[in-house]
């Protein structure tokens, strides 16, 4: 090979969600407060998030990052578990308004 020596990287591709990072812990701190609620009545109720995520169609790491402030809660998510819940959104999610910097 000429004298030259290969070197291979290993490249490692790491997926970031949309609210990773220092900049958005404000953010995921509102979002945890906005559904703390919702968390609460899944955890009393005794049903593992395991069977909440398969019965709401989506992954257990997904409901985790969006419970953990890691994921957004997107609104087809607070319909699904509002649905879920047998309760209205306005009950479940708390509107908390931000204040302009």
């Amino acid at each position: 090979m000429n004298g030259q020596q290969k070197t291979w990287y290993l490249v490692r591709k790491h997926k970031v969600s949309k609210q990773s990072g220092l900049d958005n812990v404000k953010k995921r701190q509102v979002q945890r407060e906005t559904t703390q609620k919702v968390w609460a009545i899944i955890a009393a109720s005794g049903v593992k998030r395991r069977w909440v995520a398969k019965h709401l169609g989506i992954s257990y790491g997904y409901l985790n990052q969006v419970q953990y402030g890691q994921s957004p809660m997107t609104d087809s998510l607070r319909k699904k578990l509002s649905t879920y819940l047998g309760r209205p959104e306005s009950e479940l999610f708390v509107e908390i308004e931000e204040e302009a910097e």
